[in-house]
């Protein structure tokens, strides 16, 4: 009987540390997870985007992203362009689509429609999202330099933040 209220208590706590948000592991100067996902079926790539290939090679930009996010698909253009512009000097961009499985198949369909080329992943459980964007943001940007290290983080897009995104883009894909 001594221990039911430890058991209880026990419960408790892992019940409320699952409301809680888990701390991200991708923070600016560290190195973001490793991770592998899938392209989203009908988008631009298909097969599996592995970050272990790029990371500490190439400057690598991860969108997360959903279809039924407005400023989203503003940002989502401009990036193609911006990677239009730098993939001959290694640059990586990469989407996570956070669609759950009610939106998931309007993702490579939706990403078409706005012209990216880049490869639009699939995150249904949520594991890389979690990591990098634990409040789910949406937009949300992780900017990883050639050292394997996050620079940058931004929650959020304007365009007004066109020409400080384009310089900023500049000096990563040049260091």
């Amino acid at each position: 009987m001594k221990r039911l209220p430890l058991v209880i208590a026990a419960l408790v706590l892992a019940s409320l540390a699952a409301l809680v948000p888990a701390r991200s592991a991708a923070r600016v100067g560290a190195r973001p997870p490793s991770f592998t996902l899938p392209a989203v079926v009908g988008g631009p790539t298909r097969g599996r985007f592995e970050m272990a290939e790029h990371l500490g090679h190439d400057p690598i930009v991860i969108l997360f992203w959903a279809t039924w996010c407005a400023p989203c698909r503003q940002e989502i253009p401009f990036y193609q362009s911006l990677f239009v512009r730098h993939r001959a000097t290694g640059l990586q961009v990469v989407a996570v689509a956070m669609d759950d499985t009610s939106t998931i198949t309007q993702v490579g369909p939706a990403s078409r429609r706005l012209g990216v080329t880049f490869p639009v992943l699939s995150d249904l459980d949520t594991r890389v999202s979690s990591q990098m964007n634990p409040r789910h943001a949406a937009p949300f940007s992780v900017w990883v330099n050639r050292q394997g290290r996050i620079i940058r983080e931004r929650e959020g897009f304007s365009l007004a933040e066109r020409e400080t995104i384009t310089r900023e883009m500049a000096e990563l894909v040049a260091r």
